[in-house]
């Protein structure tokens, strides 16, 4: 399967977003490259432009992002949905839309970002997906600033439990370079553009051509404003690696005291297997309740300093408070609640389903203690990253695992 940006960003905290796209993707999806038709590219987003927009007109906030996406896209595109995360949040920035294809609606989703690494050469272009898998192929080309584009396309078909297939396709490029605009400067920095469509009641799946070809997204993604929004997150957060210290880092806790704990606090009747992992404070398990194997992903936390209610862990600071869904209906996100206990601890609860553009379904605990440390558990409907979907629910739902991750077996590990 994929490693691409897992092992050089594995979360250390909610961005399951992110996470999410990238198994969906890359574990079970099957890529076909398309050809560039892109005779003069132009300068790379990721390189950076100080000099194409003045600090004043880098766009900042929610609106601001997504006006300056829209304003890339075809002028008879209509858009019908839209969301952003902006710099206010956080260094990373996001841009959502759904827009009108004729045929119930396709979604585009924007991600400039930047991670710590020593060489962004690693993970960049196609050899960062990993090793191919059948039917998997990628195209990249660098591009004269040195950057390296990258254009695919995944097909992606899913059986559930009862029968039920489901289809989807998606168009991506992705935008990959330094930290700055010396291509030997420590960090990286990727704009990624996708294009997704659900195909499950289309007729004729093979038929239909996306509102933007892949020329179109690679003109989106080099537009200079990614570059300037990427500088006003070096300028008001420092560097990626600046950043990520102030994440919490896992805790010192043997791999083996988390699944044993974890076991002894599961309720009976499950097949629990140990999965071994070589990093402390963070352990895998695989479960069985009888429906089917799912992993189970424990991590412990050193405290970061944030004590109590908003910590780095809040499902609430990381998706916002989750809206009432009418019965019937499936959440295109996270459904998480954050609870304040006596003593000052919050427990965040997250229940994401599969759907049929992301097959992969996630539940999830977080217990923050006053002192800023913090246990993670988490439950997914695969048996490992390798293989597709066992199940069509995580093994485990949000509340259960934090009547687990609750208990004071827990705290008593971190001392």
């Amino acid at each position: 399967m994929s490693t691409r940006k897992d092992e050089a960003n594995r979360p250390l905290w909610k961005r399951r977003i992110g996470l999410t796209a990238a198994i969906a993707t890359a574990a079970m999806a099957s890529m076909v490259a398309a050809s560039p038709s892109y005779a003069e590219p132009t300068a790379a987003a990721t390189s950076g432009a100080a000099d194409a927009a003045d600090a004043a007109d880098v766009p900042r906030t929610e609106q601001e992002l997504i006006d300056a996406l829209t304003g890339l896209l075809p002028g008879d595109l209509q858009v019908t949905e839209s969301y952003a995360t902006g710099l206010e949040e956080g260094p990373d920035t996001s841009v959502s839309l759904i827009a009108d294809d004729g045929a119930g609606g396709v979604s585009l989703d924007l991600s400039v970002s930047r991670w710590a690494t020593d060489d962004w050469h690693d993970i960049a272009g196609c050899q960062g997906f990993g090793e191919p898998e059948e039917g998997f192929t990628c195209e990249d080309t660098t591009l004269p600033d040195g950057s390296i584009l990258s254009l695919v396309t995944s097909e992606y078909e899913y059986e559930d439990e009862e029968g039920e297939t489901y289809r989807s396709r998606d168009w991506q490029v992705w935008l990959e370079g330094p930290g700055g605009s010396d291509l030997e400067q420590p960090g990286g920095r990727s704009v990624v553009l996708t294009e997704s469509k659900d195909l499950t009641d289309a007729a004729d799946p093979d038929a239909y051509t996306p509102p933007l070809d892949l020329d179109q997204l690679a003109e989106v993604v080099q537009a200079p404003v990614w570059g300037s929004v990427l500088d006003a997150a070096d300028a008001e957060y420092g560097g990626p690696g600046e950043w990520e210290e102030e994440v919490p880092a896992s805790s010192d806790i043997p791999a083996s005291d988390l699944r044993d704990t974890f076991r002894a606090l599961a309720p009976e009747g499950l097949e629990i297997v140990d999965v071994e992992t070589e990093e402390t404070g963070w352990a895998q398990l695989s479960v069985d309740d009888g429906q089917g194997a799912g992993l189970v992903d424990i991590t412990a936390y050193e405290a970061t300093g944030s004590e109590g209610e908003g910590g780095f862990l809040s499902g609430e600071y990381a998706f916002g408070e989750g809206e009432a869904l009418a019965e019937g209906e499936v959440a295109d996100g996270p459904d998480c609640q954050d609870t304040t206990l006596e003593d000052g601890t919050v427990v965040s609860v997250c229940d994401w389903p599969a759907s049929a553009d992301d097959p992969i379904a996630m539940n999830w605990a977080v217990v923050t203690y006053p002192d800023g440390s913090s246990l993670d558990i988490t439950a997914y409907n695969v048996a490992d990253w390798d293989a597709e979907p066992s199940r069509a629910d995580a093994p485990f739902t949000g509340e259960q695992l934090a009547e687990i991750a609750t208990a004071d077996e827990w705290r008593a590990l971190f001392g």
